[in-house]
């Protein structure tokens, strides 16, 4: 690697990782208020949501890396031609093809993490983070036992704990019941214990008192007791099993040829080649968002158009990439579709750089119309 492409990508590092926390940090967060709402739900403590975080960063990573390259890219085209160290390079002899080699390596380089990203780590974490999340949603002990809060697992049934110890000592326990004949029955104790085993879970009331009341009768029955043991598995959720879905595989376990795939390996299949695009997108974003900006002349006034005109044309490659994956699961024959934002992508690079090397006129209809007219 020359000294001015080692000086390039070395400049390219900073944008990329400041831009990767930024698009990554407002990704991260529209995430997390998902897990919000499951740690909550489930009555959880606020490791849980640091640990499914943490499952979540690879995904995260992975969907703003391209992104973020893109926007490097920009930044650092932009600042080289403000403070004229793209001038300078020009008049030293840099040509532009050899100023987009730099860009290039970068883009390597982001094409090998992604793919690692992509294939092992992010299938990886993602199966981690669904079954992280299968547990907490069968552990519906942890929803009935919320100190201070009057909890209904299910219609009919309210409990109340004043208290809960380190040691796992209840106080202040009170479990109502309501029959659908209308019939009350209410328990209470001073103190109580979970008996967690797994299969039967109860909860042993300690030197409490059983009130039944019938509102046919308007009679109040009340029975003390010394230890009343109380079943909790009836609050069971019997979520079942789960099921491992296409984004928890890694590539290796899935299909790869799409027209040679069965119905119900179809989309296996398409997320496999998928995540091999969403590598190749990687590859060439840096090199476009330089080929944007290097592509015309210098302009005083600075680069707001063609940023603009930049972001349009990542907005509308992104948005044609997931059009060709629902296009190719309605259509396996074609499956080459998936790969058109790719050849969209390297056509206008190429494009670009040939308007950068030989000027605008090179694809103007006016040298076309002159052409014309010479020869006649």
């Amino acid at each position: 690697m020359k000294i001015v492409d080692r000086y390039i990508v070395h400049q390219l590092i900073g944008p990329f990782i400041f831009f990767l926390f930024v698009f990554g940090g407002i990704l991260w967060l529209n995430q997390a208020l998902r897990i919000v709402d499951v740690v909550i739900e489930n009555g959880q403590p606020g490791m849980v949501f640091v640990e499914l975080s943490f499952y979540l960063l690879p995904r995260v990573i992975e969907s703003v890396f391209p992104v973020a390259a893109f926007a490097a890219a920009l930044f650092l085209t932009n600042r080289l031609y403000a403070e004229s160290e793209y001038a300078a390079l020009m008049a030293a002899g840099q040509k532009p093809v050899q100023y987009a080699r730099p860009f290039f390596i970068f883009g390597i380089i982001c094409f090998i993490i992604v793919s690692f990203m992509a294939h092992f780590i992010t299938p990886t974490s993602n199966n981690a983070f669904q079954k992280r999340q299968h547990e907490i949603r069968q552990e519906y002990l942890s929803q009935l036992i919320k100190v201070g809060e009057f909890i209904t697992p299910k219609k009919g049934v309210t409990f109340y704990f004043g208290q809960m110890h380190d040691d796992g000592l209840l106080e202040d326990v009170l479990i109502r019941e309501t029959s659908v004949q209308g019939k009350q029955m209410i328990h209470t104790a001073p103190t109580g214990r979970l008996v967690d085993n797994k299969e039967a879970p109860k909860l042993i009331l300690i030197n409490g008192s059983l009130q039944q009341y019938d509102e046919g009768t308007r009679l109040l029955n009340v029975i003390q007791f010394d230890s009343f043991s109380y079943d909790l598995s009836q609050f069971s959720k019997n979520i079942g099993s789960r099921r491992i879905g296409v984004n928890d595989m890694i590539t290796l376990d899935l299909p790869w040829a799409i027209s040679e795939a069965k119905p119900a390996d179809l989309p296996y299949a398409v997320e496999a080649q998928s995540r091999f695009m969403k590598s190749l997108f990687s590859l060439f974003m840096p090199l476009l968002g330089a080929a944007i900006l290097f592509s015309g002349n210098f302009s005083r006034t600075g680069f707001y158009y063609r940023i603009v005109f930049a972001v349009i044309i990542l907005l509308g490659l992104n948005t044609m990439r997931g059009a060709a994956e629902s296009f190719v699961l309605k259509s396996p024959s074609l499956s080459l579709a998936l790969y058109m934002p790719i050849v969209l992508s390297i056509t206008i690079i190429v494009l670009l750089l040939i308007i950068t090397t030989k000027g605008w006129n090179t694809v103007g209809l006016s040298v076309l119309w002159a052409n014309r007219r010479a020869r006649v």
